[in-house]
């Protein structure tokens, strides 16, 4: 890919917008907004629920551009780098205090929610792959 890091942000914001659909699915599998919802961290970390879309916009973003790098040099695939972000959440956020403890339900859903974002930015990189004229082979 000759512009990994735009194709990254494009692929994170894709990522991003398309865990809004996801995140209904989350709602009704804990019956309440889960501990990691970007106003919920907000409120944790700032004060304010106010500053949750400002997280999300420039989180989501961030790791499609991580993830296009990675998957540039590399070649991860989107479930282990989704498994890695998840594990790095549970285990990281709580020490800088933007999440509480997760138990339970609530750890199966931070996994399927980091998982479903790398999916996602996985389709958007294929497609800008696909769309890209040096990926048409004759």
């Amino acid at each position: 890919m000759k512009y990994p890091f735009r194709a990254g942000l494009a692929a994170g914001l894709a990522a991003t917008a398309a865990l809004g659909r996801f995140e209904r699915l989350e709602r009704a599998f804990l019956g309440r907004e889960p501990a990691y919802a970007p106003a919920r961290v907000a409120s944790r970390l700032f004060g304010s629920r106010r500053l949750g879309p400002l997280l999300r916009w420039t989180y989501g973003p961030s790791l499609g551009v991580l993830y296009a790098a990675l998957r540039a040099r590399f070649g991860p695939a989107a479930i282990s780098f989704g498994a890695a972000v998840a594990l790095g959440e549970l285990l990281l956020m709580p020490r800088v205090f933007a999440l509480p403890r997760l138990g339970g339900r609530e750890r199966v859903a931070l996994f399927a929610h980091a998982i479903a974002f790398s999916l996602a930015a996985e389709v958007a990189l294929c497609q800008a792959r696909s769309a890209s004229p040096r990926a048409i082979t004759v």
